[in-house]
């Protein structure tokens, strides 16, 4: 779309008003479209667990009864915003123009963090996000050659991919130091008098009045808590990026430009993903004045660096050093070393819980209520339709939906993938995959053990028994009976791999590139529970 510049109202007989109006109608149309789809998966999924449940413990779930959806305000309502958005688009643009648009208050959701605390999510109605999404579409395209070559989140042709392989090509030719600091709360502080100022600067940003005041109105947006709302105990914003909102992405490049040009400025090489920056370099001057760029940034710009998270200066090598050194630094869900890239503990530790989560809810949990005796049988026709379950989910979050099968037909005999995705396509990149061996490890050890406690507890609670393979078994398949399926092809019965996942997964990046590997979001890839299903 080409950019426009509407000045006064008067606009709004102009072709640029029937281009606005358009792109917002069709994107408010596509947002209620989104939320429809989004209600009816839930149904599914309700009615999906409400079905296995009856399967595993022979006890009827019922059916709960329906409950009328209420919204805080009709436009969250996307039956009554896919019937009116003409008339909501022309209206919400009639009030930028006549500089009297502001959003309808958002709803403030607390999501909790793998730290303890919460995370603030914006939900903005159904016109106030179509009309963030396309004035953040038409900034970006705008603006995007101005933006630093070494930013890589929300831009249209990067992505994470892009920024891991642009750190492995710095070569330090000797020794490695890398600088990291954390920001402290990065989007919910960042002081909106620094963002105002970034915003009317032209010789930074290119923006319409209009567009000017369209962020203006979300950075001081009100908002609050969804049991508040029908109250109007409404907040102001006062500080921070509206997360939960697409400008909250242009704004967080805005926040960072200043320190880019001052990285740029610097001997080295560093790459910035949204608030994460790292930044490499030879020697310690050099490191020291790439450390002092953030500091002077924080003092002009009121961010606040994370003591406690930030690594600071590190000398990246095996042996000790005059300095702080580490063998290894950790970003964007790698781990660099001197031997390439690998897996960050803190990632094997997320992979190992979510395991952890799906054996139990598919071999444990439901032990409790009841169990249907179909489940499962041991000898002389061993199978267990649950551990059977639970493999299949192991293997559509590893492999991110492609069978044991497509892998081997991929490995051995060339033939093409239908898609690359999930845990492995986004560790393609990974060099060393022993602690991929470690993982594959105890994932046999955790499903046996499971299988042996679930055992017990049929034994003695039901009178019932059911496998107990070895981890060889698990690994080859072979604690399953041919002769107890009865359906068409046998079922995959193997115990999913992340090193053959990680096989194919090089394989297809070695052959093809990245251009067919879906990348994760931002959201994804800062949760590696995300990873499994992005």
């Amino acid at each position: 779309m080409e950019s426009l510049t509407l000045s006064s109202p008067t606009d709004l007989r102009g072709n640029g008003d029937d281009l606005m109006q358009n792109a917002l109608k069709a994107e408010i149309k596509r947002l209620s479209k989104k939320a429809f789809a989004k209600a009816e998966r839930q149904k599914k999924t309700d009615q999906k667990y409400r079905a296995r449940f009856e399967k595993r413990t022979g006890i009827a779930a019922g059916v709960p009864k329906p409950k009328r959806t209420t919204f805080p305000h009709r436009h969250f309502d996307p039956k009554f915003c896919a019937r009116n958005a003409n008339f909501l688009a022309k209206t919400i643009w009639h009030k930028v123009l006549t500089r009297q648009y502001e959003p309808t208050p958002a709803v403030n959701y607390q999501i909790p963090k793998p730290d303890g605390s919460k995370r603030s999510i914006m939900a903005f109605t159904i016109p106030d996000a179509a009309l963030a999404n396309v004035v953040l579409k038409r900034t970006r395209n705008r603006n995007t050659k101005r933006l630093s070559p070494s930013s890589y989140a929300y831009h249209p042709d990067k992505n994470v991919f892009d920024a891991i392989l642009a750190l492995t090509d710095f070569d330090a030719g000797g020794k490695l130091f890398a600088v990291q600091i954390d920001f402290e709360k990065y989007f919910d502080l960042i002081p909106t008098r620094y963002l105002t100022e970034r915003l009317e600067d032209a010789g930074k940003i290119s923006l319409t009045p209009h567009e000017r005041h369209i962020f203006d109105r979300f950075l001081r947006h009100s908002h609050c808590d969804y049991q508040d709302y029908h109250k109007g105990r409404f907040k102001r914003r006062f500080k921070g990026t509206p997360q939960g909102s697409s400008v909250s992405l242009l704004l967080a490049n805005v926040a960072n430009h200043e320190l880019d040009t001052a990285l740029a400025a610097q001997s080295g090489k560093f790459v910035r993903f949204a608030d994460d920056v790292v930044a490499l370099c030879r020697t310690y001057e050099q490191a020291q004045l790439l450390e002092r760029c953030f500091h002077d940034h924080c003092s002009n710009s009121g961010l606040k660096i994370n003591e406690e998270k930030s690594p600071g200066i590190t000398i990246i090598a095996g042996g000790k050093q005059e300095l702080s050194s580490c063998p290894h630094f950790d970003y964007l869900g790698y781990r660099f070393g001197q031997e390439g890239l690998g897996v960050p503990e803190k990632v094997v530790a997320r992979i190992k819980s979510r395991i952890s989560r799906l054996v139990n809810i598919y071999l444990l949990q439901y032990l409790d209520a009841g169990f249907n005796s179909n489940r499962a049988a041991n000898a002389p026709h061993a199978y267990d339709w649950d551990l059977l379950g639970l493999i299949y989910e192991m293997r559509r979050s590893l492999y991110g939906g492609l069978s044991e099968e497509e892998l081997r037909a991929f490995i051995y005999e060339g033939q093409m993938l239908r898609k690359m995705k999930g845990l492995m396509g986004f560790y393609c990149l990974i060099n060393d995959p022993k602690e991929l061996r470690k993982i594959d490890g105890w994932m046999l050890s955790i499903v046996r053990r499971a299988m042996v406690h679930r055992n017990r507890v049929l034994s003695t609670k039901y009178g019932k028994n059911c496998p107990t393979p070895t981890n060889s078994q698990l690994a080859t398949g072979e604690w399953l009976d041919a002769k107890a399926w009865r359906g068409g092809d046998l079922p995959e019965s193997r115990v999913p791999s992340l090193v053959r996942g990680w096989r194919a997964a090089r394989k297809h990046y070695y052959t093809f590139g990245l251009e067919n590997v879906e990348a994760p979001t931002y959201v994804a890839y800062t949760d590696i529970a995300e990873l499994f299903d992005y």
